[in-house]
């Protein structure tokens, strides 16, 4: 393969818990890691999910146990259930959501959805070793920041499928082995995801801590999912801290987010370091040139 390849369509997105290894899982067909295709696609949606109801939530079993209020390893944080009845979900950013929104108003998700739009927040993913879109045991997946550019816009105003984008070469390229794809679902995790945002008029790079992503895959091939993990409420703050006339309120904003830290728990301090978080996520197949 010559270095102007192109990665074709990924079809996947979403988000889920548990990393699967090659081998043993006949019912879900081919599990090589070795052959198959590489498809790409471009984000085309990411925004912070909310709560569904009050003990419902999307997102992901972060730390593998399902806490209640009496427990001190999630800091008192009771986990939700997600819309399908899975357990244990670790989402304690979803409910601060419209909170947030009451000090900088409800547009943080419309300043994302601009920027990735008019081309300034371009996410490629990369879908490996593909034997099969609707079961497979072994894929591999990747996360790369793509090269800015202006995508042509359809009707919907959502970015068209088949566009050729050209991932950043000083960017990081996050990686995770061992995937699966069940009933047309890919699932990943754990792995490490530095995921860039562009609000409030700054750009930022978040680091996602043990990142797991759930896709689903439609019949046209697109992508529509969560991506989950833990993030460090003092990275926002400083990502957003040059935002403008966010000054006086991010004293408030930093209580808010560290009140409610439920992952990494510190046994010297007594404190949970991280904050569990969802994103949705959608996406079209893309080519990716390199």
């Amino acid at each position: 393969m010559n270095t102007n390849r192109f990665s074709r369509l990924l079809p996947a997105l979403g988000l889920g818990l548990f990393l699967v290894g090659c081998g043993g899982e006949e019912a879900l067909g081919p599990s090589s890691c070795e052959t198959g295709e590489t498809y790409g696609a471009i984000t085309t949606k990411l925004a912070f999910s909310r709560l569904v109801s009050p003990t419902v939530a999307p997102g992901f079993d972060l730390d593998g146990r399902t806490s209640d209020v009496t427990d001190s390893l999630s800091c008192g944080k009771a986990d939700f259930k997600d819309s399908e009845g899975r357990s244990g979900v670790d989402n304690q950013l979803a409910p601060l959501v419209p909170e947030v929104e009451k000090f900088v108003g409800d547009a943080i998700d419309g300043l994302l959805q601009g920027s990735i739009n008019d081309g300034q927040l371009v996410i490629l993913m990369e879908m490996e070793n593909v034997d099969d879109f609707t079961n497979d045991a072994c894929v591999n997946f990747s996360v790369q920041v793509g090269v800015k550019r202006l995508p042509t816009l359809g009707t919907d105003g959502v970015i068209e499928a088949y566009q050729t984008f050209e991932p950043d070469p000083t960017a990081t390229r996050s990686h995770v082995t061992n995937a699966r794809i069940e009933n047309g679902v890919l699932e990943t995790g754990p792995f490490a995801l530095a995921i860039p945002l562009a609000i409030f008029d700054v750009a930022f790079t978040l680091n996602v801590q043990d990142a797991r992503f759930r896709f689903a895959i439609d019949e046209e091939h697109k992508l529509k999912g969560y991506l989950g993990g833990g993030v460090l409420p003092q990275e926002i703050l400083d990502g957003v801290a040059d935002g403008d006339g966010l000054e006086d309120l991010l004293p408030q904003i930093k209580v808010l987010l560290e009140a409610n830290t439920d992952l990494a728990y510190n046994e010297d301090t007594g404190k949970c370091e991280q904050l569990s978080a969802t994103l949705d996520i959608e996406g079209v197949p893309a080519f990716l040139r390199r």
